[in-house]
C-alpha cells in the first residue's frame, strides 16, 4: 500500500511540472540516461538552474526542518505533524513548478528521493524510525544548494 502511495505521488509530481520537455529528442536521451543511472550530479560541473518559485520552496522546506530542530520533539506525533507541514510544502512545490528541460530532469532526480523519505516520516512507527528520515530529509534539502542556483 504505501508502496503504491509512493509511486502516485512521484507519477503525479513528474505530471504536474512536465511541461512538453521530453518531446525534444536530447532532453529524451538525457531523461534516458537518467533512468539508468539515477544519480544526480553537477551539469558539467555547473550547478543547474532553478526557477525563482522553487528555490522560495526549497528554503520554506529547509526553514521548517531548521524549526524543527530548535524545538524539543520527544514523540511521534511531533514528526507526524512535521511530516504534515513537509507534505504540504512539497504539494505547494509540485503545483507551482514551471522547469523545464534537463534542469527539471535533474530537480526530479532530487526530489524523488526526498518525497520517498517524507512519505516513510509518515509511515514511521517509532521515534528511532522518525529520526532517521528526518535526519534524511533534512540532508536531502541541504544538499539542493550543491546542485542548484
Amino acid at each position: 500500500m504505501n508502496k503504491t502511495i509512493v509511486i502516485l505521488m512521484l507519477a503525479g509530481s513528474l505530471w504536474a511540472c512536465n511541461t512538453g520537455a521530453a518531446s525534444d529528442p536530447e532532453t529524451q536521451e538525457q531523461v534516458h540516461e537518467h533512468e539508468h543511472t539515477a544519480e544526480l550530479v553537477l551539469n558539467n560541473g555547473e550547478k543547474w538552474k532553478a526557477d525563482a518559485a522553487t528555490n522560495e520552496n526549497v528554503a520554506d522546506l529547509r526553514s521548517m526542518v531548521q524549526q524543527f530542530y530548535a524545538g524539543q520533539h520527544t514523540n511521534l506525533p511531533d514528526y507526524q505533524v512535521l511530516n504534515r507541514d513537509l507534505q504540504k510544502g512539497l504539494d505547494k512545490m509540485i503545483g507551482e513548478c514551471k522547469m523545464q528541460g534537463p534542469d527539471h530532469d535533474a530537480l526530479h532526480l532530487w526530489l524523488e528521493p526526498l518525497l520517498k523519505d517524507v512519505n516513510e516520516l509518515k509511515d514511521a512507527g517509532d521515534i528511532a524510525t522518525a529520526e532517521k528520515f528526518f535526519h534524511a530529509i533534512d540532508e536531502k534539502l541541504r544538499a539542493y544548494t550543491g546542485y542548484f542556483e
